[in-house]
This record gives C-alpha cells, structure tokens and sequence, in this order.
C-alpha cells in the first residue's frame, strides 16, 4: 500500500540527536507513512549512525557526498522522492510525541479545507529541557483568536505571519504534497526564513488547522541556523520576504502596511534579545534595508510602537 504521509528527514552534523530523533519517528502510533532521510555530507560520524537504520523497509536513505549548503535544498530534494499525499519534515535535532503523526494525520481528513495542519511546539533546550512552549510566547492577538483546536482562516493566518512565524518550526507541521508543489516547495532564496516565506504563500492558497498541544519537540540550541546568522542578514531576509510577497501577490491597502510593519517589529524585537548587538550592527542593517524601504525609519518606529504594545498587553496578563 501506497504511504499517506512522507517524513523528509534532514540530517546534519547532529549525531547526538539522530537516535532520538528517529526513534520517535519510526515508533509513532500512526504507521502508514515512508521515512525518506537525507543526510547532506555530515562529518561527525552522522552517517554511520543513520546505515544502522538502512535495513527499515519503510526507510529511503541517501547519503550525500557533497554539501549542497542548505537545509531548504535538502528538503526539496528529499521531497522530490515524496510518494505520499502529505508531507512532514522532520529535522535531526528535534524529535516528535508518539501520536504526533496521527493527530496530525485525523486533522487533515476531518478539515480538507486545510493544507496544512500544525500543532504547538515544546521549546526544549540542547539537553532535552523544557523550556517554554511556542503557544505562550504568541502575541496577544493569536492567543484571543486561537484558543483552542480550529480552523484558521488563510487570510487571518496572513495577518498572524506578518508579525511573527506563528510555525516556528517545520517539523511541526503536515502539509498538503499538492499545495507545497504549487507553491514550488520551499525557497533557496533565503538561508533564514525560507520556511517563514513558505507558510505565506500558503496562506494565499489554503486554510490552516491548528492543533492545541504541543505534539512536537522544538530544539533551541547554539547551532541552530538562525544564532549562527548574523542580525543583518535575518533582518535584511525578513523585510526581502515581506516585500517579495506583497509584489507577488499583489497585496495592497492595509495588509500591506501590517506586513510593512510587521518588517519594523520584527527588526525592532532584535533589540530586545541584545541591544547591544543590536546597535552594533544597525549602520550595516540600515545600509542594507535602505536598499528595500528608503522609508524605513517610519515602519520601524510603527514597529517598534507594535511591539511596545504587546509587552504592555502582556504586562498587563502578568499581573492578572
């Protein structure tokens, strides 16, 4: 029988993790799925951890011999094998709960407006450690509108992403093998926020399920793509992809300002992370975004006024 679900497993340089990781994939309670694993020219001993796995017959393994640079490339290749009607990638640092696959799975055929159906993340830290969960750092507005388990509009999703990437992680998600070819799959465009450009162009096309429990485990850790990156770079990314789908899209009137904004906060929250830094690299992330938005010191103010907003909304919760 022919799988329902593809898992597009990434794997590099995280041998500490890949037991894990794929353990909790191959034992979920959901089992008609094909695991295709693409490890991109690890060097850390990587590989040989992942040919002891070989012999699964649900396993498809391919071994690269040359870096191609990127997770969104090994992704769309590993997708390119895909034989199911839903796609799931899986990252080699996180690792799923065993119902992960079959509550994603009954969402889907419950809702078939929706192309996507996501659940919350359990933030871990490099030991496996709760951290926080990705719900409750949300701002206020998602957290008034999405309560519980439901549907949630395109359209309204739109407006979510122009403030944050409400899916922090990829290997949260199920997503529709139609609507991700549609869009083209994920973009190399971007080292950053490919997947934060991918659910976008999502919301143009399709409904989204959201799942209220944390079904995946999220890795925060020094590695991770976007601690090794400088400021400027993801803050150049972000406004290069808001600004990229509001001219591909046509997006005019007030939804373009909130993406516009939306580029402010963004860059403005970075400030709050590490000021410092922050200031450091402003002459090179003003030089950079001029380039994008000669009128950037209005969005960032209005960002930066968004984002004030939302610590005192939160403030305000706090206290209650």
């Amino acid at each position: 029988m022919s799988p329902l679900v593809s898992i597009v497993f990434t794997s590099y340089n995280h041998k500490e993790y890949l037991r894990q990781a794929l353990e909790s994939l191959l034992n979920q309670t959901y089992t008609n799925f094909e695991l295709i694993i693409v490890d991109d020219c690890s060097i850390d001993g990587s590989q040989s951890i992942l040919k002891e796995y070989e012999s699964d017959i649900r396993i498809k393994l391919i071994l690269s011999k040359v870096n191609s640079g990127s997770y969104v490339k090994s992704s769309n290749f590993g997708a390119s094998f895909a034989k199911g009607e839903y796609i799931l990638f899986a990252q080699c640092d996180d690792y799923s709960e065993p119902t992960q696959l079959e509550e994603l799975v009954k969402g889907a055929e419950l809702n078939p407006d929706c192309g996507v159906v996501y659940s919350m993340s359990k933030l871990i830290d490099s030991n496996g450690e709760k951290i926080n969960d990705d719900y409750q750092i949300r701002e206020s507005l998602f957290k008034s509108k999405v309560k519980t388990s439901q549907v949630i509009e395109g359209s309204l999703m739109s407006r979510f992403f122009s403030y944050s990437c409400v899916i922090p992680n990829l290997s949260a998600a199920l997503i529709r093998k139609d609507l991700y070819e549609a869009v083209g799959g994920l973009s190399d465009d971007f080292l950053v926020v490919a997947d934060w450009d991918f659910w976008l162009k999502l919301t143009e096309k399709t409904n989204f399920y959201f799942i209220k429990k944390p079904l995946n485990n999220f890795r925060q850790h020094g590695a991770t793509i976007r601690n090794s990156i400088k400021i400027a770079t993801q803050v150049e990314e972000v406004f290069k992809m808001f600004y990229k789908h509001i001219s591909d899209f046509g997006i005019s009137g007030s939804r373009q300002n909130d993406f516009k904004i939306g580029a402010g906060a963004v860059w403005f929250a970075y400030g709050n992370e590490n000021k410092m830094l922050w200031l450091k690299s402003l002459p090179e992330v003003i030089k950079r975004i001029n380039r994008i938005e000669p009128r950037w010191f209005k969005f960032l103010m209005a960002g930066a006024s968004r984002q004030l907003h939302e610590y005192k909304v939160r403030r305000t919760q706090r206290k209650l």
